[in-house]
């Protein structure tokens, strides 16, 4: 969890705010509260580029706490937004969570400040985290399907145990004569056969072995098959590339 600590703390009551620093400060020593007490300075500090909560008083002269929650939820989504109100009631309360406050704690109870806060920053850490899994996987994805679709030789990536074909690249679909649609979630046995007694193994020892592309309409395309084993995501795979033989 972090070590330093920037909190914007919407708060009229400057006693008030100087609590939850001290507060916050037992636990997180290296905090820096910014406290704004109006609208303009709120959305002003709003745009800052390095902030890791927001605290905000739920009845304030000229503004409220639910427009503020609103405003951060608009323009900082990733931040969390804890209400520190001496006035919120339950169903106020309910209604900030539902409409995305990370948590509430009463003014009269300000030792549930320490706890929520870590509960909020562990939640936006494990958020950024499964953010940055997401962008990885992407990125991954990405570069998968240009590599793969950039083959000169057509492509099978299927099941290792049921030998369902997961996908095909476009060379494939032009040497079968048909769409990727067409080859996705059939069985490699209708589309690859070996001129041995089967394709061989994935990982087995050798190099490519001859074998038979057969098109819709029954026509047999002669290729050279290499079989390379893959675990993609846990998922034990085998890949089958098909050089077209005698090709002019």
């Amino acid at each position: 969890m972090k070590a330093k600590l920037r909190i914007l703390n919407l708060e009229d009551n400057e006693r008030d705010a100087e609590l939850n620093e001290v507060m916050i400060s037992a636990r997180w020593p290296q905090c820096h509260l910014v406290r704004v007490d109006n609208c303009d300075d709120y959305l002003t500090a709003l745009e800052e580029s390095h902030l890791d909560l927001i605290l905000s008083d739920y009845t304030m002269p000229g503004f409220n706490g639910l427009e503020a929650l609103a405003l951060a939820r608009e323009r900082r989504p990733e931040v969390p937004f804890l209400f520190v109100s001496g006035t919120i009631g339950e169903d106020a309360a309910i209604e900030a969570l539902k409409n995305g406050a990370t948590d509430y704690v009463l003014k009269h109870r300000l030792m549930r400040l320490i706890p929520a806060v870590a509960r909020a920053l562990a939640e936006a850490e494990e958020h950024d985290e499964h953010k940055r899994a997401e962008r990885a996987m992407c990125e991954s994805e990405h570069k998968y399907r240009t590599l793969f679709e950039c083959l000169g030789e057509a492509a099978f990536l299927t099941e290792e145990q049921s030998g369902k074909i997961i996908d095909a690249n476009r060379q494939a679909g032009i040497l079968l004569h048909c769409f990727r649609t067409d080859i996705l979630g059939r069985k490699e046995s209708q589309f690859l056969v070996s001129d041995q007694a089967r394709l061989p193994e994935a990982g087995a020892p050798g190099g490519a072995v001859d074998g038979k592309l057969i098109r819709a309409d029954s026509a047999a395309i002669p290729v050279s098959v290499r079989t390379t084993r893959l675990n993609l995501y846990g998922r034990p795979l085998v890949l089958r590339l098909c050089h077209e033989l005698n090709r002019r």
